[in-house]
């Protein structure tokens, strides 16, 4: 795993003129052993007020300075979160906030997967079952909102293709752990339930 520098920071623009509906920024992010995260964010400003302004923001990787640009997706805002960067040989994953990112080498050229740390996949169905033997209030109905069991990133174990989050919040109607895990590299994490039990102890 790499550190990060943050060598170039630019905050957004001056304030546009009225006729505008569009500012723009721009934050380089360079990790240590010489690669380039960069986000280019913009706010929109809907001219007649139906929707409230807000920034967006698409991700860029480049393995050097002189190297093309890799487009990684648009997220939401990742606030102060600094930047994790993975490698294990031809693997590369960066964690940023609650995203995880892996880039695979396809035919086409690189592509970059993404998921977040909250639960997704079969591993709601994990926690809705988890919850229900734990909660006698728990009715056999009831379903699981997600964003109340907020999961951030734990572990990365790009050779073994396995990922590990970890509950944010003390409440032990949870598990601690949620696992995912992939056949081989290239192939999309999928809730790993036989290990997610053995992290947790559970029988």
């Amino acid at each position: 795993m790499s550190s990060l520098q943050m060598l170039q920071s630019t905050p957004p623009a001056n304030p546009v003129a009225a006729e505008e509906t569009v500012q723009r920024a721009s934050d380089c992010l360079r990790f240590v052993s010489g690669e380039w995260l960069i986000d280019e964010s913009w706010r929109d400003s809907p001219r007649n007020g139906s929707q409230l302004p807000r920034w967006r923001h698409q991700l860029y990787f480049q393995h050097s300075a002189s190297a093309p640009c890799e487009a990684m997706g648009e997220v939401a805002a990742p606030g102060a979160a600094q930047p994790l960067l993975f490698r294990s040989g031809q693997r590369c994953a960066i964690v940023l906030g609650h995203y995880v990112f892996q880039r695979w080498q396809l035919p086409q050229g690189p592509y970059w997967y993404r998921v977040t740390t909250q639960p997704f996949g079969a591993a709601a169905f994990f926690l809705r079952a988890y919850l229900r033997e734990r909660d006698a209030d728990a009715m056999p109905g009831q379903g699981l909102s997600v964003p109340e069991v907020p999961y951030a990133f734990g572990h990365l174990d790009l050779e073994r293709n396995v990922l590990v989050t970890g509950r944010q919040q003390a409440d032990p109607r949870f598990p601690q752990f949620l696992v995912y895990s992939a056949p081989e590299y290239g192939m999309a994490w999928q809730f790993d339930r036989e290990r997610t039990r053995r992290v947790n102890g559970m029988s």
